[in-house]
């Protein structure tokens, strides 16, 4: 079973770099041909051609790997990437709880507040979800 997944992987190495250098082409184009900005877009363009280059080059290193896209080598790693992702869900669940009140501080409720709506009902369900099939 662990072969069978490591098989699927390893044919894959290329996809977090890749996905991160069409995210940073679209991230540029937008700046560029939306807002006007092809300063800003190449800021952000070579900030994804650097995390590009780090998954790509870097997969030596542990945290990279853990970063990765490949499955979890063992218990530790799974256990990082789940304290991780919980971790950054806590962050931006603070940051967008601040961004909603001061939105409806200001009588003007917009972004944060659908992102607090649409993180708290996603939370809800998956735990309904999750509870049934654990």
């Amino acid at each position: 079973m662990i072969r069978a997944a490591e098989s699927r992987h390893a044919s894959k190495p290329l996809l977090v770099p890749v996905t991160a250098l069409v995210l940073g082409a679209v991230m540029f184009l937008t700046a560029w041909l939306g807002a006007g900005e092809p300063v800003m877009g190449l800021v952000m363009l070579g900030i994804m051609l650097t995390y590009a280059a780090v998954m790509r080059f870097g997969q030596r290193f542990e945290t990279v790997q853990i970063l990765g896209n490949d499955p979890p080598l063992d218990e530790r790693h799974a256990q990082i990437q789940l304290r991780a992702v919980a971790m950054a869900y806590y962050m931006v669940l603070v940051g967008a709880l601040a961004g909603a009140l001061w939105e409806v501080s200001q009588s003007r409720p917009g972004a944060f507040t659908l992102v607090c709506t649409v993180g708290g009902l996603t939370h809800m369900i998956s735990a309904m979800v999750l509870r049934r099939r654990v």
